[in-house]
């Protein structure tokens, strides 16, 4: 009942900083283009792009900038100010958004019931998307504390951005690590699921569950029999299999397991595991519900912008460009940093230099035409 509670009232939070950020697009202004354009005509205008875009051979553009640019990237490949940036946001973009999609929007299990998250693919998948994540996660720190160290400004909502994802991918590998060895666990599956019927058959169910999937057990001792190991393995595959792959494919959390074997009875009573799992759930909560506000919300706003950069008209007066400019400028106020070329940033670092006093530079926007707000380019001619 609680996490159904804090999931509602989550979502709430996810659905009103969206529809915030989504009706700024088209109420506020950046500054730069006729200031008397009224909302419903951006609305509109907005609109009839869309339904050009789908009944006009311009969806053949945004499929190149789908693949291209959202999907590998290739803009941000170009810094070459910042070779590791690429590889961080791909390990950080893969790593998130297959974790979403296979874990906490259970992709799979909702297409069919079958797809139990304790089998494989997704056991495998679920680690290898975690370590990518986390892999990302230690270049974006690294480069913020070290190597980048004074070039890259690090705000407060990077600080609990990346916080947010630390402890989404660590308490996950720590409570999947605890929840292989937990005794506790293996008894709750056995009860529901189990068909074991007297001692015997019990105790060579766990023996091969201690030899085989990591279980630490306050019954069983080593060496154990030969022949309650092949009674296990029997019972196994007609209870069990089906549903539960070895846990050696989930390989950080496996080894999370073995490490903490020798405490693995102590933390299994003081209820450690719980813990986790409540900051598990609790961080992915908060992240979902600050996600509109913060720096991930870029995963959004940059393709976002991309794709009208690719189907706008040339000239910083087009129509809709005062929406393309909104768009575009709320995506470099969370993610400009990143790319030292930007001329955003350059005319903004100057400008820092004469005074305390300044607001983001709205008018350096004039640099780009509407077509190129959203691209990001890198060319020569925005250096000056």
């Amino acid at each position: 009942m609680f996490f159904h509670k804090a999931f509602q009232v989550a979502s709430i939070i996810f659905f009103i900083g969206l529809g915030y950020k989504l009706l700024s697009w088209f109420f506020k202004t950046v500054g730069t283009g006729d200031q008397n354009v009224p909302i419903s005509k951006r609305f509109f205008m907005g609109i009839e792009g869309v339904l050009l875009t789908l009944f006009t051979g311009r969806i053949f553009s945004l499929i190149k900038v789908f693949f291209v640019d959202v999907l590998f990237q290739a803009r941000i490949l170009k810094d070459r100010h910042d070779p590791t940036a690429w590889i961080m946001h791909i390990l950080i973009f893969y790593g998130f958004m297959g974790l979403l999609l296979l874990h906490a929007f259970n992709i799979p299990g909702s297409i069919s019931a079958d797809q139990y998250s304790t089998v494989n693919p997704y056991l495998f998948l679920r680690n290898l998307l975690g370590l990518m994540l986390a892999t990302g996660l230690i270049l974006a720190i690294l480069r913020r504390t070290v190597w980048m160290k004074g070039r890259i400004r690090t705000t407060g909502m990077d600080v609990y951005g990346i916080v947010i994802l630390v402890l989404i991918v660590v308490s996950g590998f720590l409570l999947e690590g605890l929840k292989i060895n937990s005794y506790t666990e293996y008894r709750r599956m056995v009860d529901e699921y189990g068909s074991v019927t007297n001692e015997t058959e019990s105790k060579a169910l766990e023996t091969y569950w201690v030899r085989n999937f990591a279980v630490v057990s306050p019954n069983i001792q080593e060496p154990v029999s030969a022949t309650l190991l092949t009674e296990g393995r029997e019972i196994h595959e007609m209870d069990c299999a089906e549903c539960h792959a070895p846990p050696q494919s989930a390989f950080v959390s496996y080894a999370v397991a073995r490490i903490t074997a020798p405490a693995a009875l102590g933390l299994d009573r003081a209820g450690v595991r719980t813990g986790f799992y409540y900051l598990h759930v609790l961080s992915i909560l908060f992240g979902l519900a600050y996600f509109a506000f913060s720096k991930m919300f870029h995963i959004l706003g940059t393709p976002v912008s991309l794709f009208l950069a690719e189907i706008s008209k040339e000239g910083p007066c087009a129509p809709g460009a005062a929406t393309r400019q909104m768009i575009e400028f709320d995506g470099c106020a969370h993610g400009g940093t990143c790319h030292v070329v930007c001329p955003v940033r350059i005319r903004r670092d100057e400008r820092i230099k004469k005074t305390t006093q300044f607001s983001p530079m709205l008018d350096c926007i004039g640099l780009k035409n509407s077509k190129d707000l959203g691209s990001r380019s890198f060319e020569n001619e925005y250096l000056g």
